[in-house]
């Protein structure tokens, strides 16, 4: 018994570590966008904030993140990526990455959203089940050894409806921002304003195209032609809650009952 129990243990640690998220820095400026802090910093060891994007197939960019975990800790932290025509926040569009840094107390998994920073506020755009499943694929995230760690594939041309403009065709020179902070159900909240800090959001340089990293894959044109998505919703049942009968259906069982009880 306690040799099968040492097995089960030795196999669920193997597990943990084969699942772990690995940010691997290699190609970073040739094949794919990198930005860390502090300069020279491990992204899977020391680095308080970093990001990634590649390119790994067509009109698909796979954005790995990380963050050193807020102290004291919060129930919810975010790591975002903002794509922006200047190094100022404002006018952005953004894709975030929520999850509890308690996950094992509390059991949150990651979420992705895409957001929009109008001046210095952040509003999340509505999508429906069927949107963030195109936008969004292979979400995975991890908070380990004081680091949350979040990645997904997003495509590039968004292949849904813009949402007035807010979602955004990513196939253009940005420049990039990262920045984490922690988070509510509904909204993220504000992130560090001490430029001291190692928290404190970092800006690209110089401005990306996304697609530059990914010139061996066709790529669509732009967003595909507007869906009507609207659908007739149906009130969930609640687990006590026998379904109603129609009228017709009642009076057709009180006949029936007062046939029987004239025999």
């Amino acid at each position: 018994m306690g040799s099968f129990v040492l097995s089960v243990f030795v196999f669920a640690c193997v597990a943990a570590v084969g699942n772990a998220i690995f940010i691997n820095s290699t190609g970073c400026g040739t094949t794919k966008m990198c930005m860390f802090r502090p300069r020279g910093c491990d992204p899977n060891l020391d680095c308080t904030i970093g990001v990634t994007l590649s390119i790994i197939g067509k009109n698909q960019m796979k954005v790995q993140m990380v963050a050193a975990t807020i102290i004291p800790p919060v129930q919810q932290q975010y790591v975002a990526i903002a794509f922006s025509h200047d190094r100022s926040m404002g006018n952005d569009s953004v894709s975030e990455c929520v999850i509890s840094n308690m996950g094992e107390f509390v059991g949150y998994e990651p979420e992705v959203y895409v957001s929009y920073n109008k001046g210095k506020s952040n509003d999340r755009v509505f999508l429906n089940d069927d949107e963030h499943a195109e936008l969004f694929s292979d979400l995975a995230g991890e908070v380990v050894d004081t680091r949350l760690v979040c990645e997904f594939t997003q495509q590039i041309m968004p292949q849904i409806d813009n949402k007035n403009g807010l979602i955004w065709n990513l196939n253009s020179p940005f420049y990039l921002m990262a920045a984490t902070g922690s988070a509510q159900p509904d909204e993220v909240n504000v992130h560090e304003l001490n430029r001291d800090s190692h928290s404190f959001p970092i800006t690209s340089e110089e401005t990306f195209n996304p697609i530059t990293f990914g010139n061996n894959f066709e790529h669509p044109t732009g967003f595909a032609p507007k869906i009507n998505t609207n659908r007739i919703e149906k009130r969930p049942m609640r687990p006590t809650e026998a379904p109603r009968a129609s009228a017709s259906l009642l009076s057709l069982i009180s006949i029936v009952l007062s046939f029987i009880m004239l025999f």
